[in-house]
């Protein structure tokens, strides 16, 4: 990812934003899925086994912001099965770790809940989800964007992103 920098994020203002995303996001094969009945708390998820991206509606507010902050977080979870490994090279990790406690105390706090083994793919996936839209977009494309040029998979994705 280069050296990255947090500044005053453009976020999703708009469900056409979470929309144009998430059809990137099935191009490259990522079947993206919302789910009415996710466990209190949970608010998405990404399996890497069946490439699906999931968002939790039944604990999100109908707010894109806080949609695009889950679809960005987990969307990072697929760059890194993208790039078949970290996003960041080692070095970088002690600083991203510093922007992530600037950006937001309780999602640096957060980092304590997950196993050392999930802690770096976490502290990447919350330093994506700080990044204005355009950034993220462009971190997509460039880990993903080999998957690209194959197009989107025949099955018809479930019904829900975008639909605002």
């Amino acid at each position: 990812m280069g050296s990255l920098s947090i500044g005053s994020p453009v976020r999703a203002q708009s469900w056409a934003d979470i929309g144009d995303y998430s059809s990137l996001l099935r191009q490259a094969g990522t079947q993206t899925l919302v789910a009415k009945d996710c466990p209190s708390g949970l608010l998405g998820a990404f399996h890497a086994g069946r490439n699906a991206l999931l968002l939790c509606s039944n604990n999100l507010q109908d707010d894109p912001a806080q949609v695009w902050t889950v679809l960005a977080h987990e969307s990072a979870h697929v760059m890194q099965h993208c790039q078949q490994g970290p996003l960041l090279p080692d070095h970088q990790i002690g600083s991203a770790l510093a922007q992530i406690e600037k950006q937001s105390m309780s999602s640096f706090q957060e980092l304590r809940l997950y196993h050392q083994s999930q802690r770096r793919d976490e502290i990447e996936a919350r330093l994506v989800q700080g990044l204005p839209m355009a950034e993220v977009k462009a971190l997509f494309r460039g880990f993903c964007g080999n998957r690209l040029k194959r197009g989107a998979p025949k099955s018809t994705p479930a019904a829900g992103l975008g639909d605002g």
